[in-house]
């Protein structure tokens, strides 16, 4: 890990601070998946004492993206292909949840100013820049359903899938991807609730597929790193 990725924690809430940056580091892929998180080095790096960070690890511990080992330590979680299948099947009956809502009551100026951006896309667009607008698209959707637990699960569900997704990140089918994207729009747009649901699914299993393929032909991306 870099000493670049944390600037030292000043603010009261060490271990509030110390959590969420050590998540965005996970989720961003500035920590790997499968590295060893060592309290030493974190709390070297955020200039706290062990405590903040120990608290912070518990915490990450809770939200599925770290495991305990005995013996060994905390771990930033490797997700399987079995995790990755119950990861979308969960995924994508939050989603329905969302298109469904904004089916009854499309939010059209953020709908639309989505459309053009994926409209835009092209293959030599840089993968990570692509990854960041869908993440965004899909918080969108979830922001308009008007469920106030729904941005928490589907938060939480997607911040573990930003750790699997970061194994295949250059092989993101960009243009294909884009085009799923607007097809969802257009339905919601259109209030057909059935084909949003029908388009979301389609999305959703083109991706895991996606990332089910990278992980069988890169067995090293699921070995622990130490």
């Amino acid at each position: 890990m870099s000493d670049a990725i944390f600037a030292p924690a000043s603010i009261p809430n060490l271990r509030e601070v110390v959590f969420e940056r050590i998540k965005e580091a996970i989720v961003t892929g500035a920590i790997p998946a499968g590295s060893k998180l060592s309290e030493i080095e974190l709390s070297r790096q955020f200039d706290v004492s062990r405590t903040p960070v120990r608290e912070a690890i518990r915490q990450l511990v809770e939200t599925g993206l770290v495991h305990l080992t005995t013996r060994r330590g905390a771990y930033v979680l490797l997700p399987t292909a079995k995790d990755t299948r119950d990861l979308y099947e969960i995924r994508t009956a939050l989603e329905f949840i969302s298109v469904d809502h904004l089916c009854a009551n499309p939010p059209e100026e953020d709908m639309l100013r989505a459309r053009g951006q994926f409209e835009e896309v092209s293959n030599e667009w840089d993968a990570i820049r692509f990854m960041e607008m869908d993440v965004e698209f899909h918080a969108m959707l979830s922001r308009h359903a008007n469920n106030n637990y729904l941005d928490f699960m589907l938060e939480r569900v997607g911040s573990i899938l930003q750790i699997c997704r970061h194994y295949a990140i250059g092989n993101i089918p960009k243009v294909s991807s884009s085009r799923e994207h607007i097809a969802i729009i257009d339905a919601v747009m259109s209030r057909d609730a059935e084909r949003a649901r029908e388009m979301m699914r389609d999305h959703l299993n083109n991706t895991r597929d996606g990332l089910l393929e990278y992980i069988s032909h890169h067995p090293e991306a699921t070995a622990p790193k130490d």
